[in-house]
């Protein structure tokens, strides 16, 4: 019989969970709103893991600094619960002593496309995931490569250049999600990124000047992550990466920008990711089966 393991992926608002098998196939899956103290996370987990019984362990994914081997957050996160805890210990504890392990989420992201996705038949990979902000990881050489404070390729606090308000604009300030909160606040009417674009489609000034913003800062990152990782292909993650006509327009914007200019001839692959919302669950399951000790 084969086995079976619980995938969780925790953000901001709501758990994901499945259960896979040992090649990534979802057996079944489901999703609920996250618990808003640290008690109330665990009470939702222990209620899932009992509705799935039996796995042979639990794979995690959290935003955040996460340190797998302590299993711990430290910070950076949507979930400050969750923070300076020793979740995994605790998980463990609700959830009949089996074995967790936890990963960033932007790295389950990667490892979930280079196992099954985008990036199988590549060793040196960047990913670009694009939310509220701008999360990253590096495969390099088929491997997984967090760092000495599990802070690398968080590529969201790439410096854009300027200060506003005393802050350092970063990468993370100008995803479309942002440009659309900015955009919604000036005009006094709520709007999404996609309706951001429907209107900068239709001719609206302000939108279109602020969906260019995103562009033109999505090809400025493009290419510090070219430069500073080397990569086969550059995939980009998160709901952006559903939309043809975005990708199609970060990757004219990307040549734009550097034509010519010293790097012109350094002209990246920049491709979309391809398991959407399932990839922190498989790379959560790939990191329990390949990383965790």
């Amino acid at each position: 019989m084969a086995k079976k393991y619980l995938c969780l992926d925790t953000g901001g608002t709501s758990i994901k969970y499945a259960v896979c098998d040992e090649n990534g196939v979802m057996l079944e899956n489901g999703k609920t709103a996250v618990g808003k103290t640290l008690e109330g996370f665990l009470d939702q987990v222990e209620a899932i893991y009992k509705t799935v019984q039996p796995v042979e362990g639990i794979a995690c994914s959290f935003p955040g600094e996460v340190h797998s081997e302590e299993g711990i957050i430290y910070g950076i996160s949507a979930v400050e619960q969750l923070h300076k805890c020793p979740l995994k210990k605790l998980i463990s504890e609700r959830c009949g002593s089996k074995k967790v392990s936890m990963v960033n989420d932007a790295n389950a992201a990667a490892l979930g496309e280079a196992w099954l996705g985008v990036g199988k038949k590549h060793k040196n990979i960047a990913f670009v995931i694009v939310g509220s902000g701008v999360g990253g990881a590096v495969i390099e050489n088929g491997e997984l490569y967090p760092g000495t404070t599990m802070n690398k390729a968080e590529i969201g606090n790439f410096p854009m250049g300027g200060i506003k308000d005393g802050v350092l604009l970063c990468w993370s300030y100008f995803t479309l999600e942002q440009e659309a909160r900015r955009y919604s606040k000036a005009c006094g009417k709520q709007v999404d990124g996609k309706e951001l674009m429907e209107l900068a489609g239709q001719g609206v000034k302000e939108a279109d000047a602020a969906v260019k913003e995103f562009l033109h800062y999505m090809a400025v990152g493009c290419v510090n992550v070219q430069f500073a990782y080397d990569p086969e292909i550059i995939a980009i993650g998160g709901g952006i990466s559903g939309n043809p006509q975005i990708m199609e327009d970060i990757r004219r914007t990307y040549k734009e920008l550097v034509k010519g200019q010293q790097m012109e001839y350094l002209q990246p692959e920049i491709v979309a990711c391809e398991k959407g919302n399932d990839a922190n669950l498989l790379g959560a399951l790939h990191y329990f089966l390949k990383y965790e000790k």
